[in-house]
């Protein structure tokens, strides 16, 4: 396998929407990685607390679009809690043996709701039609190759 080029199906597990609980700052647990991720693009517990009750990760990702956002919440804000919450994600067992389990595939977070940040948006649409920056498969990857060294 060369490329692994969505986070559905048997690789649903690589989605930030995955279902699995991690506890973030504060104590606070949240049910998947977006909703640790939104929450921590402010400092204001409420605001953290509301993300955390989201039924979804949908519904998480956009009460993250209504927070006050944290004074440092710039570009390398925004990369280091990424990688901070999949750290927090993979150090589960099983969820780390299955990441390892993908071998030297290359990840993508395949996507058709035009994120070209985090993964490659396949919509079709002229304005994706340039490969994504793909930051989460990146992410990914360096952490299999930190699991692997280990």
């Amino acid at each position: 396998m060369d490329s692994i080029e969505n986070f559905r199906g048997r690789y649903e597990f690589l989605s930030n929407f995955y279902r699995h609980t991690i506890v973030g700052a504060g104590g606070i647990p949240y049910t998947t990685n977006e909703a640790a991720f939104q929450a921590a693009k402010t400092t204001n517990l409420l605001e953290r607390c509301l993300i955390a009750a989201a039924p979804r990760p949908e519904e998480a990702k956009r009460r993250g679009r209504l927070i006050t956002l944290r004074p440092d919440w710039d570009d390398s804000g925004r990369h280091i809690v990424m990688r901070a919450v999949l750290r927090a994600k993979f150090a589960d067992p099983n969820l780390s043996r299955q990441l390892l389990a993908t071998g030297a595939a290359r990840l993508v977070e395949g996507n058709r709701w035009h994120d070209d940040f985090w993964g490659d948006c396949r919509c079709g649409q002229a304005r994706c039609a340039r490969p994504g920056r793909n930051f989460l498969g990146r992410y990914l990857t360096q952490l299999r190759t930190e699991l692997a060294n280990r």
